[in-house]
């Protein structure tokens, strides 16, 4: 390339280099600075303009030549403007002087020289102003001893960001740039490209006089292959090379970071935008002003939504500067099309800034989005990065914010939403109703760390002059902590909003409140022309759901589970319905289904992360599969169940992992590790609850397999006096009468246990299978060897159309087979595992394998009407109990003698007996 001095009063032609072998030093460029070098140094001398846009290398560039102009015996004087000594007088020019190298009577002069200077008034100095004399005068004396120094070798100035000079320097130097023609001084000033007309003016002055020019753009694509090449040290492919091109804009910098962070990844041929390129961004803008650092986050925080007037707003500039500095960005590579190259360099180029400022921004931004009727989630966003208390004004967009953020499962950004809010709110409304969607949100998350929100809820509940409590928050977190005398007063408060408590959140917390404390129903004050009952769908449902405490599960309640399950999306307000419906299904015998429900809800809670709704479902799913029979499986899903909650945060539901772990230990005895587990902390509240009579009624039993009868008939006698208390003496799954008959026979009181186990089964619903069938085994204990066989038999029956085949084992007590303890765990097994347990009955469907029942085998209800006969009831007695006609009950008879192979009545209960003892044993 040609670089000649331009005629007298002329401008020299611009030549353009593109780097194209080195990004630190391009070597055309400095070949050309040598060239005029060797000009300088025969006695004509030259001024060299190096321009380009920001980080291209023209910094590089003079600290690569000037040291080697210092080994030619050149005396070499380095100065670099900065931003804050703009204002300084003769600030470069001090710093050219700064120079170990010269002479101590030239240092002397030019101190005297320079103290003239910093005595006069910066506006003295001003370009185009009136020049005092004594400034004057020392322009000419510095321009004379720099040029007196050439006549004895030759000398080199070399100044950096020319653009950040103060003008007593720029004075100077256009003086020096006037004479330098016949002596042996090269000057070199490097320029960013001009991004605004006082630096187009700045450059003016110097091109308007003879001078050279270097300009440096970017990189090329093959110039980018070449230096991969080599700081990588092996070829590159053109979709790599392409790739850095691309994201680097040509820049230098940036190509060098890149390839810095691709040297510390796996080198899989896709470039890395990692620590390396972060740094690179973010320091390139924090040592520029800080207009172009405002814009550069500008750009970045507006994303899409930019403009050159959005832009210009956030970064408090006009938008002919904001243009300006734009294109600054774009020619350093970190635009293309007005927007950053990679997200990454956007978030460097706003964390980068100065907090202060980063804060300001962010504010700015939000007032600009919700100016603009962006979505509250973006406004909120800049809020809650602001860091900074937020103005009242926001108070309506956070909350709005928070609402979506919650409906989408971003509780984290809810919560920093809400308590930004609350900060702000400034009327007691607004403040209650904030506190009750933080408590909401926070309880699905860490339900102790909800309860600072819910003692400021809890307490303007109690004021009768509060404005705005939420007394369905109340509600549902007096459920969770099960107390009752909170819950009655929030859904006393309930009851006076129909408006906004309509009959099927009426229906879902009267399935939560049956969950926890039983007999419950939750009501709406009625329209005036109320419609009947069987015409609202959600409390018929809930209504029938329900009746499984009550008398067990029949197809109504499965049908009604279902309807639950399909309809109810899970949320705060359904959680308890759900795992209500999900019992339901186990307690009908459909265990395979309520798990598949179980299944599928904990994984969209975790999805979700609504760690106490995973914790709650767990818990109840790893008591239906103990029911089954899996004993192993029971405990692991107990334990991840507790590992998910603190025990603070668990509330009165913490029974239901807990009683797991006991049933399962003691079943399998393991007594020490069902020891530990009633070491586990429990709350008080708790034995007011359902889960927490499950709990007394295991712990009860876990007493009695350790032969501390008299501990265990405490246990039974407290939970039926708590059952007593709440009226809940009719609950079908909590048999108290048998736990207490079980621990009279070990203590030999036949009679008492025969009057308990009768009360129960008196009490029992046809379909109450589960407490039918532990009276019956009762019964069949005390019974006469005759009745016995076919007690136990009728027991077998219940135990199975439950579907609770753990009971089934552990109540008959099946030898030969154990059950599997838990893999931690030693010690004896309990006997009796489910699937050893032989049926004296076949379902009247086809079995799981396809295969239809064997015909020597009676059906269920053959079976029902063959014991019935047996202990010598009529035939109309029998269609009585069983609610089918006489007939039906002739042609089950007839059927029954021929599969058993006898004549009549009088061989059916040694029959019965001798099947009985054979399927036990």
């Amino acid at each position: 390339m040609n670089f000649t001095p331009a005629a007298p009063g002329c401008a020299c032609a611009s030549s353009t280099i593109g780097n194209p072998a080195n990004v630190s030093v391009p070597d055309e460029a400095l070949t050309a600075l040598r060239e005029q070098f060797t000009h300088s140094e025969s006695g004509a001398g030259r001024l060299v303009l190096v321009t380009g846009p920001a980080a291209s290398g023209r910094t590089q560039l003079l600290t690569r030549f000037l040291p080697s102009a210092a080994e030619s015996g050149a005396l070499v004087l380095h100065a670099t403007g900065a931003p804050d000594e703009q204002r300084l007088n003769a600030g470069i020019v001090d710093q050219l002087f700064t120079n170990s190298a010269l002479p101590a009577a030239v240092a002397d002069q030019v101190g005297a020289v320079l103290a003239l200077l910093h005595q006069a008034p910066p506006d003295e100095h001003r370009l185009g102003s009136p020049v005092k004399a004594a400034p004057a005068v020392a322009d000419s004396e510095i321009c004379r001893i720099l040029l007196g120094l050439t006549r004895t070798q030759p000398v080199v100035i070399g100044v950096d960001d020319l653009q950040f000079a103060d003008e007593s320097s720029v004075r100077i130097l256009l003086r020096l740039q006037r004479r330098i023609r016949s002596s042996r001084l090269l000057i070199l000033l490097s320029h960013q490209d001009a991004a605004s007309a006082a630096e187009r003016q700045l450059l003016g002055l110097f091109t308007r006089l003879p001078h050279d020019h270097v300009r440096l753009g970017p990189l090329s694509t093959r110039a980018v292959g070449q230096v991969a090449s080599e700081l990588l040290g092996e070829p590159v492919d053109d979709e790599l090379t392409g790739r850095l091109r691309e994201l680097s804009g040509g820049s230098p910098l940036l190509v060098n970071a890149l390839l810095e962070d691709y040297q510390r990844s796996e080198r899989d041929g896709r470039p890395v935008t990692g620590p390396a390129f972060v740094h690179a961004v973010s320091m390139f803008l924090q040592r520029r002003e800080a207009p172009l650092h405002r814009v550069a986050a500008a750009i970045g925080m507006l994303g899409d939504e930019l403009s050159r007037e959005a832009v210009a707003c956030l970064a408090g500039v006009t938008e002919d500067v904001a243009e300006d500095l734009t294109a600054v960005l774009a020619g350093a590579g970190l635009l293309a099309h007005g927007r950053f190259r990679h997200a990454v360099a956007a978030t460097a180029a706003v964390d980068s800034l100065p907090p202060a400022a980063r804060a300001q921004l962010h504010v700015r931004a939000a007032k600009l989005k919700l100016r603009q009727v962006a979505p509250a989630g973006e406004v909120a966003a800049h809020l809650v990065a602001a860091g900074q208390p937020a103005p009242a004004w926001a108070v309506d967009v956070l909350r709005r914010a928070a609402d979506r953020a919650a409906q989408s499962d971003d509780t984290g950004f809810a919560v920093r939403c809400l308590e930004l809010a609350l900060s702000a709110a400034p009327e007691p409304a607004q403040r209650h109703a904030i506190l009750d969607a933080l408590a909401r949100v926070v309880w699905r998350v860490n339900p102790s760390a909800a309860a600072a929100y819910l003692a400021e809820l809890r307490h303007s509940a109690s004021d009768p002059e509060a404005v705005g409590a939420e007394p369905f928050t109340l509600a549902r977190h007096a459920l969770w902590h099960g107390e009752a005398d909170l819950f009655a007063k929030a859904v006393a408060d309930l009851a006076k909003c129909p408006d906004r408590f309509d009959a099927p959140a009426a229906a879902k917390l009267t399935l939560a409140a049956q969950w926890h404390f039983g007999r419950c129903e939750v009501r709406v004050e009625q329209p005036a022309d109320p419609a009947p009952r069987h015409s609202d769908p959600w409390r018929h449902t809930a209504a029938t759901l329900i009746g499984m405490w009550m008398v067990g599960t029949s197809d109504a309640t499965t049908a009604s589970a279902e309807q639950i399950l399909r309809n109810c999306p899970l949320a705060d307000t359904t959680l308890e319905s759900l795992v209500t419906a999900i019992l339901a299904l186990a307690h009908d015998n459909r265990s395979k289904r309520a798990e598949y429900w179980c299944a599928m809800l904990s994984q969209q809670a975790a999805r979700r992360g609504a760690v106490a709704w995973q914790a709650m479902i767990d818990g109840v799913w790893s008591g239906i599969v103990l029911r089954r029979g899996d004993v192993t499986q029971g405990v692991t899903r107990a334990r991840a169940a507790l590992r998910l909650l603190d025990t603070q945060s668990w509330g009165v539901s913490i029974s239901y992992p807990l009683t797991t772990l006991l049933v399962a230990n003691t079943v399998a005895g393991a007594f020490d590790a069902a020891a530990a587990a009633l070491h586990e902390p429990v709350p008080d509240t708790m034995f007011g609850t359902i889960g927490g009579l499950r709990y007394l009624r295991a712990r009860g039993q876990f007493h009695l397999a350790t032969d501390r009868v008299l501990a265990a008939i405490s246990d039974f006698q407290r939970y039926r006096r708590l059952m007593a208390r709440a009226k809940q003496d009719h609950l079908s799954l909590l048999p108290w009468r048998t736990d207490l008959a079980e621990a009279h026979l070990r203590l030999g009181h036949l009679a008492a246990a025969r009057e308990l186990a009768k009360q129960q089964l008196e009490r029992c619903a046809e379909t109450d299978t589960y407490g039918r069938g532990s009276a019956l085994r009762i019964l069949g204990m005390v019974a006469v060897q005759a009745e016995r066989p076919i007690l136990l038999g009728q027991a077998t029956e219940c135990f199975k159309r439950s579907g609770d085949l753990l009971e089934l084992a552990r109540k008959l007590k099946v030898p030969g087979q154990e059950f599997p303890q838990p893999a931690d765990q030693t010690g004896p097994a309990r006997v009796g595992a489910p699937q050893a347990l032989r049926a004296l009955s076949a379902p009247d469907t086809p079995s799981a394998s396809g295969e239809p029942p064997e015909s020597s085998v009676l059906t269920e209800a053959e079976l029902r009407v063959a014991q019935l006969a047996a202990l010598g009831q009529t035939n109309q007695q029998i269609g009585s109990r069983l609610f089918i006609t006489v007939s039906t009950v002739e042609q089950h008879l007839t059927r029954v003698y021929r599969k058993m192979g006898i004549r009549g009545r009088s061989q059916l209960a040694e029959q019965l007996a001798s099947s009985a003892l054979e399927a036990t044993g």
